[in-house]
């Protein structure tokens, strides 16, 4: 698995500090989801103790957990569901409430309308991802499958230019890129609203969560009162992502609107049978080996900590 430059740079930096810290060393996905403004929260990381390394992708991430160069990490949906395949051992210790994170994109003079329309077109989206999860729940409910369209592998800024220049016909794109994008010209197909969770997941080694469960709970405990701070607190959500992000007011806006406002339990049931749901779709298209019990890397331990 190829690492990306800033991700080597955090596995790197992460290395360098003893694993028996009483900081938790938390790895975040660098331009999505609710970690990216934490360090406006001063308070949160003060009280949980932490020490935050950006990386590029989920996957980067569960390869910085494996190396034990970080405590805990943020991923989206599908890569606890390839570790498991692959026999790691780690599991699922918190989630985000499910949010409009992942939109199927197109040009917005494109005569798509609907998911049928896909059928036949050249569709960009970066495989054993949440974009890939999206794109086969949303081929099956209009009675298609990967094989009716034709897959493109190009994510960020050359999936856009591939858009806008129209080699490609749809891209499944994340927040921020997807507001980024609309500002720009493209038009939201659909969103993952009714397909998929699009969560972000906390994901730990066993090892971590039986030796140091405290590291994960003062990060998770942190991360849900900073949560609900951010939803209190927009305009100075808005400022870093104009800063931090380089992305307009509006932008920000736009972005805040479909943030993940909560944490939610894990323990309950429900992200194990929707695991489940996504290990068997990548196991139908033999993008993993076999059927796995994707319940089984989920641990409810700390759904104790979730702000009330």
């Amino acid at each position: 698995m190829l690492v990306s430059s800033v991700a080597l740079f955090a596995l790197g930096a992460c290395r360098g500090q003893s694993v028996h810290t009483t900081q938790a060393r938390v790895g975040y996905l660098r331009t999505q989801g609710p970690i990216v403004d934490l360090g406006i929260d001063s308070a949160a990381i003060e009280q949980g103790n932490i020490k935050l390394f950006p990386f590029e992708s989920g996957n980067d991430v569960l390869e910085a957990i494996m190396a034990d160069g970080i405590d805990v990490g943020e991923t989206g949906e599908v890569q606890p569901i390839f570790a498991q395949s692959a026999g790691h051992k780690v599991k699922v210790v918190g989630s985000t409430e499910p949010a409009a994170l992942t939109s199927m994109l197109v040009r917005d003079d494109a005569p798509l309308r609907n998911i049928a329309d896909l059928k036949g077109r050249k569709v960009s989206f970066i495989a054993g991802t949440n974009s890939h999860w999206l794109l086969l729940r949303a081929l099956d409910r209009a009675g298609l499958k990967q094989g009716d369209i034709a897959p493109v592998s190009l994510g960020g800024s050359d999936g856009l230019s591939a858009l806008f220049s129209g080699d490609i016909d749809a891209l499944v794109m994340t927040a921020p890129t997807t507001q980024i994008a609309v500002s720009n010209g493209a038009r939201v197909l659909f969103n993952n609203r009714g397909l998929t969770n699009s969560a972000l997941y906390y994901v730990a080694k066993d090892s971590t969560i039986a030796k140091r469960p405290e590291l994960i709970e003062g990060f998770l405990r942190a991360l849900s009162q900073h949560i609900r701070w951010t939803a209190q607190n927009p305009d100075r959500f808005i400022d870093v992502a104009v800063k931090d992000l380089g992305v307009t007011p509006d932008v920000g806006r736009a972005l805040l609107n479909v943030l993940p406002k909560k944490l939610v339990p894990v323990g309950d049931g429900a992200v194990g049978t929707y695991n489940q749901q996504i290990a068997d779709a990548f196991a139908a298209q033999g993008l993993i080996p076999g059927r796995i019990e994707a319940a089984q890397s989920v641990s409810g331990e700390f759904d104790k900590v979730l702000t009330p």
